[in-house]
Formats: C-alpha cells, structure tokens, sequence
C-alpha cells in the first residue's frame, strides 16, 4: 500500500535547498517510527540530500536516469515500477518519501497520507503539490506543543483514501 508522509509548514513548504527548513525533533521521531522496516521511496534530489541509505529500510530511488547508488539502494525506472513493488506486499506500507516532483507523480497511487503540519512560515524553495483533501479522509489527528526541542507548534495528521 503506497502511502505518502512528509512534513509542510503552514503555506505547504516542504524544502529549502534540498534540506528540511526547520528542525523538529518530533516529526523525525515519527518519520522513523512509521518508516522504520518498511520500503521508502525517494526522488533522485531527495536521496542526494541523505546522502546515503535510511537504515532500517529499503532505499529506493524513482528516477528515469540510469544512476550510480550506493549499496543498499536500488533504482525504480517509474512509476509502473513502484507500481510492481507495492504489488508484490499489497497490505505493507511502502513510503514515498519526496521530493516535490515525486509526490506529484505518486499521489493518484496512494491509499495513505501521513502529514506534519508546522504551524509556522519557513522560507524554502519546494512546496507540497495540491492535495485535494475531499478524496481524502482524516483518520487521525494528534496535536503538539513547542517545546524546548520542539520550537514550533505542530501537528500529526493521517488520512486514508475515501
């Protein structure tokens, strides 16, 4: 089951030069939490922001180039491929980790969204692509407060496709 997870801010900012805007220890808790065992898949811009494997996970990279990956990471051509990898585990989680251009491709595949809203305005260059949220319902909502590692409020968002 193809599911997308990111994090936004209040204006759907996802990214500023290839990195997170902000840092919110929270949502990198429950990036590992949900991600963790499970296969995630990633755009070739996102991949060179980690700079090597997620542990714990399966890497992929969507990308039409041919590309020279480190071990543990291995290339979909497109999206008939993802579409054959979340054939072959149906009921796992597969996460679509971004970029921007990925989410957009890959949304009309997806059964789950699992969003961090930060309800502050970050400068960036990438935004979250439209997500019309009437095909959409809210499954679970959970709040959080900023804190003294967490420095903006925030909150836990997920859906599932009506």
């Amino acid at each position: 089951m193809i599911a997308l997870i990111w994090a936004e801010d209040q204006n759907g900012l996802i990214g500023r030069a290839g990195q997170l805007p902000w840092h919110l220890p929270a949502d990198l808790q429950r990036f590992k939490r949900l991600t963790t065992a499970h296969d995630v898949v990633m755009g070739r811009k996102t991949f060179a922001g980690f700079q090597r494997p997620l542990p714990r996970r399966t890497n992929w990279v969507l990308s039409r180039q041919e590309l020279v990956l480190p071990a543990g990471v291995q290339r979909l051509a497109d999206l008939d491929a993802l579409r054959a990898l979340d054939a072959q585990h149906p009921e796992q989680l597969t996460f679509v980790i971004g970029g921007a251009q990925v989410f957009k491709a890959v949304l009309p595949l997806a059964k789950r969204l699992y969003r961090t809203r930060i309800d502050h305005a970050f400068t960036g260059d990438t935004w979250m692509p439209t997500v019309d949220y009437a095909q959409w319902q809210l499954t679970a909502h959970q709040a959080g407060l900023s804190d003294e590692r967490n420095p903006y409020p925030f909150s836990f968002d997920d859906f599932e496709r009506r």
